[in-house]
């Protein structure tokens, strides 16, 4: 009897097929890592600033941007021959520009370039009237009224610690927004010595927006 013998192949036949098995593998591998889909979104925002800003005006002074010293709004008091305990009344009115666009508040807040004998002996109290064309005089500090300096009198180089803020808004039109009306006399009982002296103070209010 003749025995066959199963051929499975030589060596190098066997190591063939491995190698390319394992090419197979490899590339079967390489082509699924590569087989993916890509794609963004985005988003775009646009920013633009608010503008704020304010002017003023006195019975002596016309609608402007005022600033201390060179061209403060004048406060029309006329109180060129006071005596003390008598009264003269000023009114500020305030508003904010045509250009602004978002409101605020206002507050008195400063009081600065002071000067003349006559500071120590002048005394004065500060409302904010119900309208920007309310009457600036006696009746306005009477009742219940929006103080901001008082009800007490206080000297004038002073200003409160905790300012009262009033709402300021928008347009600023021709229609004036807020008026303060400022009351200053001498102090009752000052010294003959003050007689014929002079005195000067600036009032600074700050508006911010919101």
């Amino acid at each position: 009897m003749v025995r066959r013998q199963k051929t499975t192949g030589t060596p190098r036949l066997r190591r063939t097929r491995a190698v390319l098995a394992s090419a197979l593998g490899l590339g079967l591998g390489v082509t699924s890592t590569l087989a993916t889909w890509t794609d963004s979104e985005y988003g775009t925002g646009s920013f633009a600033a608010s503008v704020f800003g304010t002017e003023s005006q006195t019975a002596s002074s016309t609608w402007a941007s005022h600033t201390p010293v060179v061209n403060a709004a004048i406060l029309a008091f006329n109180a060129t021959a006071m005596s003390p305990t008598i009264s003269f009344y000023a009114w500020i009115n305030i508003r904010t520009t045509t250009m602004t666009n978002v409101g605020g508040t206002v507050a008195l807040t400063s009081s600065s370039n002071n000067g003349g004998t006559l500071l120590p002996a002048l005394e004065y109290r500060a409302v904010r009237t119900p309208s920007s064309s309310s009457t600036c005089a006696a009746a306005a500090f009477t009742g219940s009224p929006t103080w901001i300096v008082g009800p007490s009198y206080s000297g004038v180089t002073s200003v409160p610690a905790s300012p009262i803020y009033s709402t300021i808004t928008v347009p600023g039109g021709a229609t004036p927004q807020l008026r303060f009306c400022f009351e200053v006399r001498i102090q009752s009982g000052a010294s003959n010595l003050y007689q014929g002296t002079t005195g000067s103070v600036t009032w600074g209010f700050t508006a911010s927006s919101t």
